[in-house]
């Protein structure tokens, strides 16, 4: 059986709500996380994603944002791997006790920007898993 990929981000910024796009769309930071993805032979289209906040919560302090009540049953559902963008959804996801990857997430600053430097932490993250192959999720 082969792996399914499930992305956790935070929330949706306020730009990607006024724009209407989503982790799918590929649009903003997707874009980024999308062309590692690529580059590492695994395919974003055979990938789900969630955010475990609501898009309310963009722009508030962590103990201010609130939980996704649906992407959360989503998350502790998922029959493949759990993939947290960043420290924050990392944190929340081990306070549940929820196992995970976790990755740098796609819109972080500083070196990691660099295309080169962030297809080569996807690859050390998840090249692994994405050697065992993926399938379509069902979820």
């Amino acid at each position: 059986m082969m792996k399914k990929l499930l992305f956790v981000g935070q929330e949706r910024s306020k730009l990607a709500q006024e724009r209407g796009v989503y982790w799918e769309d590929e649009a903003q930071c997707a874009n980024q996380l999308f062309r590692a993805l690529r580059a590492n032979k695994i395919n974003p289209n055979k990938c789900s994603f969630v955010n475990l906040f609501t898009d309310e919560s963009d722009g508030k302090p962590v103990g201010q944002k609130t939980i996704n009540k649906k992407g959360l049953n989503k998350i502790r559902e998922w029959k493949g791997q759990i993939i947290g963008m960043g420290n924050i959804v990392s944190d929340k996801l081990a306070s549940f006790k929820i196992l995970h990857t976790q990755i740098v997430h796609p819109s972080a600053r500083g070196k990691i920007r660099a295309k080169a430097v962030y297809i080569q932490h996807i690859r050390e993250r998840l090249g692994k898993l994405s050697k065992k192959g993926l399938t379509n999720p069902k979820n």
